[in-house]
């Protein structure tokens, strides 16, 4: 049996940052969501990451790093700084066959 031809990653943080902005609104606190709205533009950011090991656990179910990718979404303090403000890491598969995703918004 073949194996399913698995999305790129860059298609990956596309489908993970349009989920993530579907869903926003009735996830973040208000005062999140203005911060992410005025500033994103300037400081946001969307990258792919390591897998974090703790998605195992969260959606109760193995997570292939092959497979699967994670994606935080956030604010920079510059385009030269790493994401150190995080409104939500997005966990998504990369078969098109077996699609799923889960996202940890910013408490």
């Amino acid at each position: 049996m073949n194996e399913p031809t698995l999305i790129s990653e860059e298609e990956a943080l596309e489908q993970a940052y349009d989920l993530f902005l579907s869903q926003a609104a009735d996830n973040l606190d208000v005062a999140d969501q203005l911060l992410f709205n005025l500033q994103f533009e300037e400081r946001g950011a969307a990258e792919v990451v390591t897998l974090g090991n703790d998605w195992q656990f969260i959606v109760a179910q193995p997570i292939s790093a092959s497979r699967f990718c994670e994606v935080i979404i956030g604010l920079a303090p510059d385009e030269d700084s790493d994401i150190n403000d995080i409104f939500g890491r997005v966990l998504i598969s990369r078969d098109p066959l077996q699609p799923m995703f889960h996202i940890i918004w910013k408490s």
